[in-house]
């Protein structure tokens, strides 16, 4: 099995939801079908029920199969793009209006995941930007290298920056818990029924069901791109990879003391957190080209977990400490960082393209979109703002993974300067 399917930590830590979703389609006329049983999807249909719609959501596996209940449970302000970026590529005004929407959907995460419905969630507050030699010399109010041993004992990390409003949780009890309030609202949710075919209002399903909608939204992500002549016109599916060690508090409490998640500033670096079971989190890495098995997997990560914490792989080695998982997950990127939200044509939107940073931004998008299928059709106009770029395909992955390791090569130049 590839490692974009295989089984990870949350699921093995997730909760079962009192309302399961169904399989077997019984009412078929619908205002709304929403394709794609991630965030984004789930905010858009909760949002259009809450509204007086009428809406089914139908996801081709279970709902959190894809990105946003297998990532490394990461929630902080912004975009994949950062500010500057953005402004390049929208103008100033434009800029500063997505800057808003991204910290207003970065507010509704967070109320949502610290309040007392989502206590499964296990949200924790602060996350630390970590500088490695010859990087960030102009960030501010930082840790130095001793206030950072606080935090994290590794000989390659010289700086720190923490972010106390971001947090880190499972997302996947997060997306559950949220699915609850989805069903309570009166949303259909279908798993294991997988669009195949459009034919005007009428939508048929891999497992034989049909379905008639006056509007539905295209809220797949990585996952679906090949399958979909428009997603892979415009976003290329890109991979991340995450171990999770067997449990060890007391090596972790030596090398990671603190209970904040922790990533280098890098494009494409490591980021790690330690889970309450007294396991390490360990992301790493992207790709846009083959997929990796498991195996291969938890290689890297001994590999990146021993050029990091030298020390802390060989307590681990000596103590007998495996990845008890690894997996990986497609993104959906466009060749600017920024998401595709809008129409296709007058029966059919699309929500996709949050490029890894998906947590605050999807379910912003999907209550916008909500809002502009009620009729304020200036919802999205931010959004027709992104121009829509061809990623070419192959020749785009291509590019992509050439860009990825130059960055990489930039970076271990940055530092070995500095030795």
């Amino acid at each position: 099995m590839s490692a974009v399917y295989s089984r990870t930590w949350y699921e093995d830590t997730c909760v079962s939801p009192s309302e399961q979703p169904s399989s077997v389609i019984q009412k078929k006329n619908f205002d709304f079908c929403i394709i794609g049983g991630g965030l984004a999807g789930l905010s858009c249909a909760y949002h259009l029920a809450e509204m007086g719609a009428s809406v089914a959501l139908c996801e081709h596996s279970v709902i959190g199969a894809g990105a946003s209940g297998r990532n490394g449970g990461f929630c902080s302000s912004g975009w994949a793009a950062g500010l500057d970026q953005i402004t390049r590529l929208v103008g100033p005004l434009v800029s500063k209006e997505l800057e808003l929407i991204g910290a207003d959907g970065f507010k509704w995460m967070r109320d949502r995941a610290f309040s007392s419905k989502y206590t499964k969630a296990q949200p924790i507050s602060g996350i630390v930007s970590l500088g490695l030699r010859g990087q960030m010399s102009e960030v501010s109010e930082r840790l130095d290298e001793v206030e950072l041993k606080k935090f994290v004992d590794g000989p390659r990390y010289k700086w720190g920056k923490i972010d106390n409003e971001a947090f880190h949780f499972h997302p996947l009890n997060f997306l559950k818990t949220f699915l609850q309030e989805v069903i309570s609202h009166g949303v259909k949710v279908f798993e294991n029924t997988g669009a195949v075919q459009v034919n005007g209002s009428e939508i048929y399903f891999s497992n034989g069901n049909r379905i008639s909608c006056d509007r539905m939204i295209w809220a797949t992500g990585g996952y679906s791109i090949k399958k979909n002549s428009t997603l892979k016109k415009y976003l290329l599916p890109i991979q991340t990879f995450i171990c999770v060690t067997s449990p060890m508090p007391e090596i972790l409490e030596t090398y990671i003391p603190t209970r904040m998640a922790l990533g280098d500033d890098r494009r494409a670096g490591n980021y790690f957190r330690r889970l309450p079971d007294g396991r390490l989190l360990w992301g790493m890495g992207v790709s846009a080209l083959n997929q990796q098995s498991v195996e291969s997997i938890k290689q890297m990560g001994w590999k990146n977990i021993k050029a990091h914490f030298p020390n802390m792989i060989a307590e681990m080695k000596q103590n007998n400490i495996k990845f008890d998982y690894a997996w990986s997950g497609l993104m959906a990127y466009a060749s600017h960082f920024m998401p595709y939200v809008g129409k296709l044509n007058e029966r059919e939107s699309i929500l996709s393209g949050f490029g890894g940073h998906g947590m605050n931004t999807a379910p912003i998008a999907g209550k916008r979109m909500a809002l502009f299928l009620n009729g304020d059709k200036n919802m999205l106009d931010p959004f027709l703002e992104i121009p829509r770029r061809n990623v070419f395909g192959l020749i785009g992955r291509l590019g992509a993974e050439f860009e990825y390791r130059r960055l990489r090569v930039i970076d271990y130049i940055a530092e070995a300067l500095e030795k």
